[in-house]
C-alpha cells in the first residue's frame, strides 16, 4: 500500500467538528497512553492540542492495557477517551467498553477488520510502516496540526517520539516516512536543527569518556561499560578532555577532534568482525532542539527520549509528561535524578544476567532469557534492546521474560540487526500470546506480550516454532 498522507490528514480534518464540540461542551475526557517515551510524547501532544481548545481533559500513562484495565477505565465514567500508543490489539474490547466514545491514535499492527473501525486512526491504514515510518508521536502531531496549524510548535515532540522508538532507520540513522515529514516541519519552523554528527549516548551532557562507555547500540567491544579503558585510550591520544577544569562533551569537540576520537575507537575495536559497520553506525543524523538549553538532556532528541523512557519506566510518567508540556524547573530536576536511577538499574540488571549464563536458553537463532528476579518488568524492554545489540546476539531473536505480580509474565522480544531470517515479531508475539490466553503485539523488530505464569512453556514453544519457520 502506498503511503497516503493526504488521506491521513483528511481523516483528522473530518474529525474536527467532533473534537471541537468535545472541547466546547466541557465533557470529561481521558487520554490513556503508554509509559514509554513515544507514549508520553504522543499523549502530551494530544493533551496540549485539546487543552489549547479549552477541553476538560486528563492525561494518564499506563504500562499495559488488557481487558481488565479497559473495564476499570470504563467504570470511571469519563465521557470520552483518547488512546495513544496502545490498544490496537484490543479494538473490539474498547468498542464494547466505551460504546464508541473513544478515538485510538496508534502505529502498532492491527487486524484488517480493526482497520475499518471508524474510531481507529492507525499508521498502517494509510500505508505507513508503523515499525519504521510512523510512531504514535508523529501520528499525534498531525492530529494536533489538523486542529490548529499553530500546534506546529509541538513538532519537536514528534521527533523525540520517533527516535525513542528507534525509527531512525534510514540512511545515516535518519527518520523516514511520516516521521521525516514531521521532522522537516520542525526543521523548517526553526524548532529542530538537523546535522550529521557523532551519535554517542549523552553527547550533549556527559564527559566524553562516559559518553562512549555508555553507548551500547552499537555495542563497542572493550569500550561499552568500561570507562577506565576509554579514559586511558583518550589520554594516550592527547585529546584534550577538559576545558578550564570542566569535562568536555562530544558536542563540544571540533571536527578535527571528532576525527581523532574516531581513530582512537577504531584502534580499540581492531579487526574484529563487524568493526567497520560499527564505526559507520556511530555517525548519523543528529536532531538538536534549538530552544532547549545547551548541555541539558533536552537539547538532543535522543537524550530527551532516554529521559522520558526513564521517567516512564521508573514509575514517574507524570514527570515525563510535565516536561513534554513545558516544565523546565522542578520536573526536569526530578527527571534528571530519575535518569541516573534508570541507568543504574539497567547496569545492575545486565551485570546480574552476565553472571548467570544459565538464564540464557539457546534454541538455534532464538535466545530465551529468564530475567525473573533480576530484571524489573519495567526495565525488561531496554535490557532486551541492549542484549540484542551485543556481538553474540546480533544474529538472534532475543526474548526475555520477567515476573509481573504473582501470576503473570511480562515478555519483551527484539531482533538483532544481523538476524538472517525474515520474522515479524509483532505477529509472533500476538499469535503466541493468544494461543495461551494472553495479549501480545508490537512491531516487526520489537514486540512484547503478557501471559499467565503457568503458560510460559507453551508460549515459548509457540515462539520457537515461529522463529524456526522464519528460516525455512
Amino acid at each position: 500500500m502506498v503511503a497516503d498522507f493526504d488521506g491521513l490528514f483528511n481523516r483528522y480534518v473530518s474529525l474536527y467538528p467532533e473534537i471541537l464540540e468535545l472541547a466546547r461542551s466541557g465533557r470529561r475526557t481521558l487520554i490513556v497512553t503508554h509509559i514509554d517515551a513515544d507514549g508520553l510524547a504522543s499523549g502530551s501532544l494530544v493533551f496540549a492540542a485539546l487543552r489549547r481548545r479549552g477541553a476538560n481533559i486528563v492525561l494518564r500513562a499506563v504500562p499495559d492495557l488488557d481487558t481488565n484495565a479497559i473495564r476499570r477505565l470504563a467504570d470511571q465514567k469519563y465521557e470520552f477517551y483518547f488512546l495513544t500508543d496502545l490498544g490496537s490489539t484490543l479494538v473490539s474490547e474498547l468498542d464494547a467498553a466505551f460504546n464508541g466514545r473513544f478515538l485510538l491514535i496508534d502505529h502498532h499492527q492491527l487486524s484488517s477488520d480493526d482497520m475499518k473501525n471508524p474510531r481507529v486512526v492507525n499508521a498502517w491504514s494509510y500505508g505507513f510502516d508503523g515499525g519504521r515510518e510512523a510512531c504514535s508521536s508523529s501520528m499525534a502531531y498531525f492530529f494536533a496540526t489538523s486542529i490548529d496549524p499553530r500546534n506546529r510548535n509541538l513538532s519537536s515532540l514528534a521527533v523525540v517520539g520517533a527516535v525513542a522508538d528507534r525509527q531512525d532507520c534510514g540512511p545515516d540513522r535518519s527518520l523516514i516516512g511520516l516521521n521525516r515529514r514531521a521532522m522537516e516541519e520542525a526543521q523548517s519552523s526553526g524548532f529542530v536543527n538537523v546535522a550529521r554528527d557523532l551519535l554517542f549516548v549523552g553527547r550533549e551532557t556527559r564527559p566524553i569518556h562516559e559518553s562512549i562507555a555508555a553507548t551500547s547500540s552499537p555495542f563497542l567491544r572493550g569500550l561499552t561499560g568500561n570507562r577506565d579503558s576509554v579514559l586511558s585510550a583518550l589520554h594516550s591520544s592527547g585529546l584534550p578532555l577538559k576545558d578550564r577544569g570542566a569535562w568536555r562533551t562530544i558536542s563540544s569537540l571540533t571536527a578535527e577532534e571528532k576525527s581523532k576520537l574516531m581513530e582512537v575507537i577504531a584502534i580499540k575495536l581492531g579487526q574484529v568482525e563487524g568493526a567497520t559497520d560499527t564505526l559507520a553506525s556511530l555517525t548519523g543524523e543528529v536532531y538538536t532542539l534549538n530552544f532547549e538549553d545547551p548541555f541539558t538532556p533536552l537539547r538532543d532528541a535522543r537524550e530527551y527520549a532516554t529521559l522520558l523512557n526513564a521517567c516512564g519506566r521508573m514509575s514517574a510518567p507524570a514527570v515525563g509528561a510535565s516536561i513534554c508540556l513545558g516544565d523546565r524547573s522542578g520536573a526536569l530536576e526530578v527527571a534528571t535524578k530519575t535518569l541516573l536511577e534508570y541507568r543504574l538499574g539497567i547496569n545492575k540488571a545486565l551485570e546480574a544476567l552476565s553472571e548467570d549464563p544459565t538464564r540464557f536458553e539457546q534454541h538455534g537463532h532464538l535466545v530465551i532469557v529468564k530475567c525473573g528476579g533480576v530484571v524489573d518488568e519495567k526495565l525488561l524492554g531496554p535490557v532486551l534492546s541492549i542484549l540484542a545489540s551485543t556481538p553474540i546476539h546480533r544474529d538472534k531473536v532475543v526474548v526475555g521474560t520477567s515476573n509481573s505480580g504473582d501470576m503473570e509474565l511480562k515478555v519483551s522480544a527484539r531482533v538483532g540487526d544481523s538476524y538472517p531470517g525474515n520474522v515479524n515479531l509483532g505477529l509472533v508475539m500476538r499469535d503466541a500470546a493468544e494461543r495461551v490466553g494472553g495479549v501480545g503485539g508490537g512491531h516487526t523488530k520489537a514486540a512484547g506480550a503478557r501471559i499467565s505464569l503457568t503458560k510460559e512453556p507453551e508460549f515459548s514453544k509457540a515462539v520457537e516454532e515461529r522463529i524456526v519457520e522464519s528460516h525455512s
